[in-house]
């Protein structure tokens, strides 16, 4: 799965670099706006206290300078968001076909034997109705499950009857659980 969603997310991270660059040209034009302001306003007051204009001529800087590095970030943060949803999407019309039909088939089979082996007694097996028939070729256990269908791009979640103890193998947790490292994936290159 994780070699899946590289590949995704490296595609994803390419056609996000643009937008980055983007946001980078304009948070340094806004700096360089807010330099020139600063120079300027200095320059109408060169008569009046030295001392208090450079400090204001440097806040006025610093104050711009941290406004862009927050809309920079804030930039990064929603195209991070966008890039592992736009993957999730990729998976739902992707994922269980072509190229990686067989390795989601295979980490599936291989997750429901581990999940299973979790459990005594009856289970609740919940998955996306993509999957439901896939899920029945590959349950090994000699417990039949009750399935149910739920609102999920792929994978499935195991539960004993009460669903108070549950085994989460969603792609939705596998996104969740690896953010982090694929944040960094989709903003290598951007740093700089």
């Amino acid at each position: 799965m994780e070699k899946i969603f590289s590949e995704i997310l490296e595609n994803a991270r390419k056609e996000a670099e643009n937008a980055v660059r983007v946001a980078t040209k304009v948070a340094q034009r806004e700096v360089e706006y807010a330099k020139k302001d600063a120079e300027a306003l200095c320059e109408r007051y060169k008569s009046e206290n030295a001392s208090e204009l450079q400090a204001v001529r440097e806040r006025i800087i610093v104050s711009g300078e941290r406004e862009n590095k927050k809309q920079e970030l804030a930039q990064r943060q929603r195209i991070v968001k966008e890039t592992l949803e736009w993957a999730l999407e990729i998976f739902r019309r992707e994922g269980r076909s072509g190229k990686f039909g067989e390795l989601y088939k295979q980490w599936l089979g291989k997750k429901l034997a581990e999940a299973a082996s979790c459990f005594k007694g009856e289970v609740v097996l919940t998955c996306a109705k993509e999957d439901k028939e896939l899920i029945g070729s590959l349950w090994q256990d000699e417990r039949k499950p009750v399935l149910s269908i739920g609102e999920m791009a792929g994978g499935f979640i195991l539960s004993d009857l009460d669903q108070r103890i549950s085994v989460d193998c969603t792609i939705e947790s596998i996104v969740r659980n690896n953010e982090e490292k694929w944040r960094d994936l989709i903003m290598q290159g951007f740093e700089g």
